[in-house]
């Protein structure tokens, strides 16, 4: 993508638009039998603890939509998030299994996956983890199957904005850390323990 280009969605960050992808017939047969035998290999990843910058994955293949992404997080986030872009859903579980992913940004027209089962296989290597889907994929069917897989949003690129972006990535991670924080009976039988131990 040369400069012109580039500068052209910078200076359009109202919507995130679904590029077009050329698949060759048959390949995702394939793809998801590399993807399935990369699984047996992977550990299970959760969420690394709290630090200074959020990671978020976009497991995307369109630049252009990497570009809006990252101009979202700059403009909006507050220097809260930093991106780590993966082209294909092998190499976003790659990222996943090193445990430096806060959360993921999932497209589902993906030159080795596609539809409902990209999600499925993020969630498999990561049940923990905070995943929003970002796709072109208008069609109800296919929300309605990510979003009974327990996805914590469903967005359409032509229909979000940049700062709508960074609401959806911040409710997001604020409920994952709600769910997995400790109960008050928790803490307390946690503290008695600690205690008991260090007498």
């Amino acid at each position: 993508m040369n400069r012109e280009s580039a500068q052209k969605y910078v200076k359009r960050p109202e919507s995130l638009s679904d590029m077009s992808v050329d698949r060759k017939a048959g390949g995702n047969d394939m793809a998801t039998m590399q993807i399935s035998d990369a699984l047996e290999c992977l550990p299970r990843a959760t969420a690394p603890t709290s630090k200074l910058q959020e990671c978020v994955l976009l497991i995307e293949d369109s630049e252009d939509a990497m570009l809006l992404v990252r101009y979202a997080l700059q403009e909006y986030g507050n220097g809260k998030y930093r991106l780590e872009w993966a082209k294909g859903l092998s190499e976003g579980l790659d990222h996943i299994s090193k445990g430096r992913v806060d959360i993921v940004l999932l497209d589902l027209g993906l030159p080795d996956s596609s539809g409902p089962s990209s999600y499925a296989w993020v969630r498999e290597i990561a049940p923990e983890l905070p995943v929003l889907v970002l796709t072109g994929d208008t069609r109800e069917e296919t929300e309605f199957a990510v979003t009974a897989s327990g996805v914590e949003d469903y967005l359409v690129k032509d229909q979000v904005s940049g700062s709508l972006l960074i609401q959806a990535i911040h409710a997001a991670l604020y409920a994952n850390k709600q769910k997995h924080r400790p109960t008050n009976m928790t803490y307390q039988l946690t503290q008695r323990m600690h205690w008991k131990t260090d007498q």
